[in-house]
């Protein structure tokens, strides 16, 4: 049993140019989002993508939990559910372990290491929030195995058509992956960009762990194109396309696994040609989620979004509480300029200091406004519900 080609090569050894193509392409566009807006309005976008890529990551395991949920749980506001509260805690600490991967890494350290993937898993599941999720159903034998955080599985599984590697044999895998994984110092962000989508199934491939595999693989894929300074990256993610293609992308994975065909199929011991569907299928994702974003980033139309959004506040269409007078005119500066000094919004409502005071605290009680002290400049923030409307289609209205 191998998981070999690591990379979509052809028989003389080099990636396949549709893919370098489509990754080149990529890495312009996420570039692209980097200028789109002031450095705290990008800031706030990503503190809420992280909320987003939570809710899709989970969901593609059918445990998602929507980002108005999420908006609560920071609150400590959980569900009466036990079920339900259970997911709120899991998206909370999946929230904190993808600040945790976005900065693990220190220069020179590669991120396809069995260390990382271990550390990934045990900050995730360790936490004490997670217990619920340590217990693991043996169907099979009519039985319950308690999970350890971080440690590699000590039990065979199959997934699928999927025979996983023999657990005695994951230390070798692991071995392989990390020697094999090295990217050459010259690497372009291309190749760079196929290197981790590689690895991503092949990771998958390994299946080291009893349960979480999936959720821990997208993490580690958060990780390395966090570590090769991906431009961009941050405002989308691949979680969102994925889970929206769930179906497709656990077919993908599954194609990925084939066995090679021929003579004419590469030279590893899995099928060259089914791993390039794979890949190609992934940055398919990836693009269309920098699009996706791209669009929805637009100034003008962002502007007018928002606008939109307070006159329906404003007339009480929203099961919430209706915002104040004014609150488009600091939204519309704040979008401008990314963030004000608290004495320069009566400025710019026109009215006195009081007044701007006031708003000031209803509005960050209300959860569109932060900063990082009580009197420091203010910001905007991006609350589930608010992004569910001025971003339409990232996140479902509820």
């Amino acid at each position: 049993m191998d998981f070999t080609p690591l990379l979509p090569n052809d028989n003389q050894g080099n990636i396949d140019t549709e893919l370098l193509s489509m990754a080149e392409k990529l890495c312009i566009k996420s570039a692209s989002l980097s200028g789109s807006h002031a450095p705290q309005v990008l800031y706030g976008i990503k503190e809420l993508l992280r909320k987003v890529n939570s809710y899709y990551s989970n969901q593609i395991e059918s445990e998602g939990t929507h980002p108005i949920d999420i908006d609560k749980a920071t609150r400590q506001e959980f569900s009466s559910d036990s079920k339900e509260k259970q997911l709120q805690q899991l998206s909370l600490v999946h929230i904190e372990v993808q600040k945790y991967v976005e900065s693990y890494f220190t220069e020179g350290q590669t991120p396809y290491s069995m260390d990382f993937v271990l550390d990934v898993h045990r900050e995730l599941y360790s936490h004490p929030d997670m217990a619920h999720f340590l217990q693991i159903e043996d169907k099979e034998n009519h039985k319950t195995i308690n999970m350890k955080p971080g440690k590699l599985r000590d039990s065979n599984v199959r997934v699928g058509q999927h025979i996983a590697p023999d657990y005695t044999e994951l230390s070798h895998f692991f071995n392989k992956y990390e020697l094999l994984y090295k990217i050459p110092n010259y690497a372009t962000q291309a190749k760079q960009v196929i290197f981790a989508l590689a690895s991503h199934h092949r990771l998958m491939w390994i299946h080291p762990f009893l349960d979480g595999n999936g959720r821990t693989a997208r993490l580690i894929l958060d990780g390395i194109f966090s570590n090769m300074s991906l431009e961009g990256y941050g405002l989308w993610n691949a979680s969102r396309g994925l889970s929206r293609r769930s179906e497709d992308y656990k077919r993908y994975l599954a194609l990925a696994d084939m066995v090679r065909q021929g003579d004419l199929d590469g030279r590893g011991a899995l099928s060259t040609k089914a791993f390039i569907s794979y890949i190609k299928f992934m940055l398919e994702i990836a693009i269309d989620q920098v699009d996706f974003m791209n669009k929805n980033l637009k100034m003008h139309s962002l502007h007018e979004r928002i606008e939109s959004y307070v006159r329906l506040s404003k007339e009480s269409l929203f099961d919430t509480k209706p915002l104040p007078k004014y609150s488009e005119l600091l939204f519309k500066e704040l979008l401008m300029v990314g963030e004000v000094q608290r004495g320069k919004v009566m400025d710019i409502i026109h009215t006195k200091d009081r007044t701007a005071t006031t708003l000031i605290k209803e509005l960050i009680q209300m959860d569109f406004l932060e900063s990082d002290t009580p009197k420091s400049a203010i910001r905007l923030k991006f609350n589930a519900h608010f992004a569910s409307y001025i971003f339409p289609d990232l996140i479902p209205q509820k």
